[in-house]
């Protein structure tokens, strides 16, 4: 297009319009116009431009994207009276049919041609200070660019509303640390069914006169705009517009609030492609919002990314909202209590796949993420290994190869851990790895993982100094290794983990050693010696028991931590089922596998049950 001292000079281009009035009149449906859209120069069919009717008083009235492959539109008329049709394409200059008359129960059909004048936004120029401009009509340059955007956003807005596919979704809320780069954790929700509608905002008057944001004692919401919120009158009212120079080929477009709004609100940047004109993300930030500014230090806001399919719908693809979470803590000066920053809540949606009448019409990209291979102390892969993001639900098992891929990471940094079959009943917990991921929505990073040899898992979850190199004498007189080592859990009926439950546990053999301390051995009598273990279960009902005696039976019991116990009657006893009658369990832990799992379920009324 010809360009004068950095304006772009955009033209109109008025086209032939034919009118046939149909010899069957529609008793049911009213007025109808319907037609085909082609090009002006070739006569092809024009698939995916939003045809609009509109009134003498310039309002649209109805509005359809044009059929794909085949151009065709139909839209009824709510009224008979004068009207003229206006076709727009993203990326192409606006056509404009004639004024009409259409009159009661008429069904009108139209040929419109277009023709083909394409827009390129890369000459758009910035000012120094560009002036923010109300509407976007009123400056030639923000109205080219805030043509383009709206027309990307009524496509969208149309899409949606008509609920032409059904999508499959991610949900991921991520929880970040103060300084909002290190990912604590990150729990996903896969949609188990298809869902009519992506992500849809408030309505526009609810946000512009309620705001993005509001707070209670209780809660804090946060909320973004969709493309109806974007398209309308309330926050045009209230927003302004001005162009802001792009990076990588963009161009944005920038709006804020009026200087004199007071509610909690957005600004941000409509960006768009400069060669092609199409709409790529809407990023925000939240303004105004009646918090102290340190809140602010987690740049609240998010991103709402856009997507046109070849048939010229348009739909949300993902988006984001950053939150602050706050905390309270007393002020040092005035002992008053005041907010803190605890950290940064992400709530991201991301469509899978969009699913239309003829199949899969869009599939996801995978975003960030990470790839790379357990293996283990010899350096083959090792298959089954489940690879995590640690203190979250972000998890995937490797293959055959000992091959993982984690994808649709957010930027941040991740700490990465890996366990295995083998691992898991020792409760061991790998050295994470972290791997910060960058901005780039495309990135891979690569690690690798090395699973310890066995010596060493247990020497890591039972202490450096290894077993009892004495062995310990069994009731039969024989020489017994402490290489059993027992782990488990410890729930209700209902499966809940219970803390502070204590485990004791009492075997037929004794440690030698403990003769060496007493004056007259005749006093001993072998038949009475016993050892004894006490454990309790952690905050996630776990335990552990390190160095047992394998190859002999040995008692155990678990109690509640409310359950009253005779200490002296069970420091004497000989067998733990003269204290606990019906409650003990008898286990043997095997010398040539001496680790061993076992989950005990503790009911109420103080009885237990191995399971």
């Amino acid at each position: 297009m010809p360009a004068d001292r950095g304006r772009v000079r955009l033209t109109i281009a008025t086209v032939a319009l034919v009118v046939l009035q149909s010899a069957v009149a529609s008793a049911v449906q009213g007025q109808v116009v319907r037609g085909r859209l082609v090009d002006d120069g070739d006569s092809a069919a024009i698939a995916g431009a939003m045809i609009t009717l509109v009134g003498r008083d310039g309002r649209g009235v109805a509005r359809m994207l044009t059929r794909s492959g085949t151009g065709v539109f139909e839209l009824r008329v709510p009224a008979p009276g004068e009207y003229r049709l206006r076709a727009e394409r993203i990326g192409y200059g606006t056509t404009h049919s004639a004024f009409f008359r259409i009159s009661t129960r008429d069904t009108l059909t139209v040929q419109m041609a277009a023709p083909i004048e394409a827009i390129s936004l890369a000459e758009i120029s910035v000012s120094v200070r560009p002036q923010c401009h109300l509407r976007p009509e009123e400056g030639l340059a923000v109205a080219r660019v805030w043509d383009e955007a709206r027309k990307a956003l009524a496509a969208a807005s149309w899409t949606q509303e008509r609920g032409l596919y059904r999508y499959e979704m991610l949900g991921i809320k991520r929880f970040l640390d103060q300084d909002g780069r290190r990912v604590e954790a990150e729990d996903r929700a896969y949609g188990q069914a298809l869902v009519p509608v992506p992500y849809v905002a408030r309505s526009a008057d609810s946000l512009v006169h309620g705001g993005f944001a509001r707070f209670s004692a209780e809660a804090s919401d946060f909320w973004g705009p969709d493309a109806g919120v974007l398209l309308s009158d309330p926050f045009l009212d209230t927003h302004c517009l001005r162009i802001r120079s792009g990076v990588s080929g963009l161009v944005g477009l920038e709006f804020e609030p009026l200087p004199d709004r007071n509610v909690a609100d957005i600004a941000g940047t409509m960006w768009l492609d400069a060669a092609t004109a199409e709409l790529q993300r809407v990023d925000y930030r939240y303004v105004n919002l009646p918090v102290p500014e340190w809140l602010m230090d987690a740049s609240p806001g998010g991103t709402v990314s856009f997507r046109g399919l070849p048939d010229g719908t348009w739909i949300v693809t993902s988006w984001n909202i950053r939150m602050f979470t706050a905390g309270e803590a007393e002020h040092p000066l005035t002992g008053q209590p005041t907010a803190t920053l605890e950290g940064v809540a992400i709530t991201h949606g991301e469509v899978l796949r969009a699913h239309g009448d003829a199949g899969v019409v869009f599939e996801g990209h995978r975003g960030r993420r990470v790839a790379g291979t357990v293996v283990d102390s010899l350096g083959v892969g090792l298959p089954n290994a489940r690879v995590y993001v640690r203190g979250s639900g972000t998890e995937t098992e490797t293959d055959a190869e000992g091959r993982f891929e984690l994808d649709r990471l957010g930027a941040g940094t991740y700490a990465l851990q890996f366990t295995h079959p083998y691992l898991e009943p020792l409760w061991y917990e790998s050295e994470p790895v972290e791997v910060e991921m960058g901005p780039d929505v495309d990135s891979r990073v690569e690690v690798r993982f090395e699973a310890p040899p066995l010596s060493d898992v247990l020497s890591a979850v039972c202490g450096r100094n290894g077993p009892p190199g004495v062995p310990m004498v069994s009731a039969a007189g024989t020489a017994v290794w402490q290489t059993g080592i027992l782990t488990g859990t410890v729930t209700d009926t209902d499966g809940n983990p219970i803390e502070d439950a204590t485990l004791h546990l009492l075997t037929r053999a004794y440690d030698p050693r403990h003769f060496a301390r007493v004056r007259d051995p005749r006093t001993i009598n072998l038949e009475e010696q016993r050892s004894r273990w006490t454990e309790k279960s952690s905050s996630t009902g776990f335990y552990r028991v390190c160095w047992l005696p394998s190859g002999v039976p040995i008692e155990l019991v678990v109690l509640g931590s409310d359950e009253d116990v005779d200490r002296d009657a069970l420091e004497a006893a000989l067998s733990l089922a003269d204290v606990f009658p019906g409650r003990v369990t008898t286990l043997t832990i095997d010398p040539t596998s001496p680790q061993r799992a076992l989950n005990l379920r503790l009911e109420v009324g103080g009885r237990d049950d191995p399971h």
